[in-house]
């Protein structure tokens, strides 16, 4: 006869009582989320003073939106109720984290790209499964011309300044020129257009995660509403034994 753990491994199975839970890395969401989180780390490293509470808040926020997702999902087993509540604190998180890039562009009088801009869509259309990929793409598009999209948006991994150099993969942003070198812009980048490069890539990431969240939230919410908590879940469960007896 099964003992009592193998029994409660048949009611996970079955869906009776515990419904599938975890499996949070397969969530778009938190792909996402992590790949903001590393993109952030480099970000804060590179242009924000170690220093400084907004290097400390801006990682946290990142880090919050990654590990709410994945204890909403493990929480979902048991708990629909905290399983919203831990999406909604990703989303906040992130909102949170959304306003600080915004800070940091309006504070330095960097442009922070209207959403029809080519070059947020190019960003999305590539995605990027990495920090580096990110930090290739920001390479990119600012060697095209201080930000500015060249050809049709962006030139590309195959296009003429789609080349690649270990030494570019590793940072967010690539070496920059000299404060008063402007004339090599083009082919070097200036130090404001790497950084307002690198964070409307953020943004334009955060963004699209925001997104997923929404989504994911609502289908939390219509699940909950039609199924109801692990409570009476639990209730129907022990109803039905009792009729089978």
């Amino acid at each position: 006869m099964p003992g009592a753990g193998e029994e409660a491994m048949v009611d996970v199975e079955s869906g009776k009582l515990l419904q599938s839970h975890g499996g949070y890395r397969q969530l778009k969401s938190f792909q996402l989320a992590q790949l903001v989180y590393d993109v952030t780390v480099r970000f804060c490293d590179r242009y924000i003073d170690k220093r400084s509470r907004t290097h400390d808040q801006m990682v946290q926020a990142a880090r919050s939106g990654v590990q709410n997702i994945a204890e909403g999902s493990q929480a979902s087993g048991t708990s629909k109720k905290t399983e919203l509540k831990l999406t909604n604190v990703a989303r906040a998180s992130l909102e949170e984290l959304r306003l600080d890039y915004q800070d940091f562009l309006r504070q330095r009088r960097l442009p922070r790209w209207d959403r029809s801009d080519p070059r947020r869509t190019a960003l999305v259309a590539r995605r990027c499964k990495s920090a580096d990929e990110v930090a290739r793409w920001v390479v990119e598009v600012c060697r095209g011309g201080q930000g500015e999209p060249s050809g049709h948006g962006l030139s590309g991994p195959g296009g003429p300044h789609g080349q690649r150099s270990g030494h570019q993969a590793t940072t967010v942003a690539a070496p920059t020129a000299t404060t008063g070198s402007t004339g090599s812009t083009r082919s070097t980048g200036s130090t404001s257009s790497y950084a307002e490069a690198a964070a409307n890539a953020a943004l334009t990431l955060i963004a699209v995660a925001c997104s997923l969240l929404e989504r994911q939230l609502n289908a939390q919410a219509a699940a909950f509403e039609k199924e109801g908590g692990f409570t009476e879940r639990l209730y129907r469960t022990r109803a039905q034994s009792r009729n089978r007896l």
